[in-house]
Order: C-alpha cells, then sequence, then structure tokens
C-alpha cells in the first residue's frame, strides 16, 4: 500500500513539472534588443525598450511588433515603415520623429509625444493615443479607423485625406487642423474643439459633433448627413455647397 501511494505522489508530482516546463515554454516572453547598425534591419519582435535612450535611431523597416517602448526616449528616430503593431508607446517621446507608412495598428500610445511627427501614410487603426500630443504632426493619409483619440492634441494636425471614421475624438483638440477630404463618418467628436479647422470635402456622414466648437471652421463641399449637431457652436462657419444633417445643401448653414 506504501509502495502504490509513493508511485501515485511521484506520478502527480511529474504531471505537476511537465505541466509547469509545458506552460512555460508557450509563455510569451520579452527580450533584450540590439539596435542594428544603420542600412540594416532591426528584428526585435516584443522586445523590452522601455524607458531606453533611442533618439535618432535608424529603424527604418524594423519589425518592433508587441515591443515594449513606454517612455522611450526617441526624438528624430526614423521608423519609416517599420512594423509595430500592437506595440506599446504610453509617454514614449517621438517628437519630430518619422513614421511615415508604419504599421502601428493596435498599438497603445496613451500620453505620447508626437508633436511634429511624420506619419504620412501610417496604420493606426485600432490604436490608443488618448491625450497623446500630436501638435503640427503629418497624418495626411494615416489610417485611425476606430482608433482612440479622446482628449488628443491634434492643434494644426495635417489630416488632409486621413480615414478616422468610427474613431473616438471625444475632447480632442483639433483646433486650426487641416481636414480637407479626411473620412470622419461615424466618428465621435463631442465637445472637441475644431474651431477654424479646414473641413472642404471631408465626409461627415452621422458625425456625432454633439457640443463641439466649430466656429470659423471651413466647410466647402464638406457632407454631414445624418451628422448629429447638437449643442454645437456654429458661428462664422463657411458654409457652401455643404450638406446638412437632413441632406439639403447649403451656402448660409445648417
Amino acid at each position: 500500500m506504501r509502495r502504490l501511494s509513493a508511485l501515485l505522489a511521484l506520478a502527480v508530482a511529474t504531471a505537476a513539472l511537465a505541466t509547469a516546463a509545458l506552460a512555460a515554454g508557450f509563455a510569451p516572453t520579452r527580450s533584450s534588443c540590439t539596435i542594428a547598425p544603420k542600412q540594416a534591419r532591426t528584428v526585435c519582435p516584443r522586445a523590452d525598450l522601455a524607458g531606453r535612450a533611442l533618439a535618432r535611431a535608424d529603424l527604418r523597416n524594423a519589425n518592433l511588433a508587441g515591443a515594449d517602448l513606454t517612455g522611450a526616449t526617441l526624438t528624430s528616430a526614423n521608423f519609416t515603415s517599420a512594423i509595430l503593431t500592437r506595440a506599446k508607446l504610453a509617454g514614449a517621446h517621438l517628437d519630430n520623429a518619422k513614421l511615415s507608412f508604419a504599421d502601428l495598428s493596435g498599438s497603445a500610445s496613451n500620453g505620447a509625444h508626437l508633436s511634429r511627427a511624420n506619419l504620412t501614410g501610417a496604420n493606426l487603426s485600432g490604436a490608443r493615443l488618448s491625450r497623446a500630443n500630436l501638435l503640427r504632426a503629418n497624418l495626411s493619409g494615416a489610417n485611425f479607423t476606430g482608433a482612440d483619440l479622446t482628449r488628443a492634441n491634434l492643434d494644426h494636425a495635417d489630416l488632409e485625406g486621413a480615414n478616422l471614421a468610427g474613431a473616438n475624438l471625444t475632447g480632442a483638440n483639433l483646433f486650426s487642423a487641416n481636414l480637407v477630404g479626411a473620412n470622419l463618418s461615424r466618428a465621435n467628436l463631442t465637445r472637441a474643439n475644431v474651431f477654424g479647422a479646414t473641413m472642404s470635402g471631408a465626409y461627415l456622414l452621422g458625425t456625432n459633433l454633439s457640443g463641439a466648437n466649430l466656429n470659423t471652421a471651413i466647410l466647402l463641399g464638406a457632407d454631414l448627413s445624418r451628422a448629429k449637431l447638437a449643442g454645437a457652436k456654429l458661428r462664422h462657419i463657411a458654409w457652401f455647397d455643404t450638406v446638412c444633417p437632413n441632406g439639403r445643401k447649403t451656402n448660409r448653414g445648417c
């Protein structure tokens, strides 16, 4: 009987160790990363680069998918065409960085510093950018579908031709932003500051602009079909061939 009990105990212990080893084998791990020399490609998916000083680093075409860059200093770094899907960039300093055509889909960049950064044609679909600073950033042609830009600073940002369909811009600052031809359909701009923004030819189908400040905005040829304007400030707006929420075209105001 004692022999049988001992054998059972040994079997249970062996199974537990095997399970632990299996779990360890499949558990995602983070690794350090050595930045490749100039002209070479850095490949460090899931790398731990939190807090690293990488100002002016050459990371063109780099694979940093899922990497942790929280609080890193990346001022003037070159991330052109880099893969940063699901990367953590909260609080990172990316002022003047080059991120054109980079893939930042699903990334977490809450509170990131991106003033004057170049994100032309970048993919930021589903990205989290609440309270991020995008002052004067070049975001032309970028994809922000479903992105969270709650209370983000987009003062004087260039969003010409950008796709912001379904994005959350609640309380965002879009003062004097360039939104010519941008797609803001079904986006939430509740209480957003769009004062003086140029929105000529923009698509605002079903957009929620409740309580937004649109004073002095330019809406020439913009389409506001089914948009919500309850409580919005609409003084001194440039209307011409603008489609109102009721589908009626106007040159005087909705």
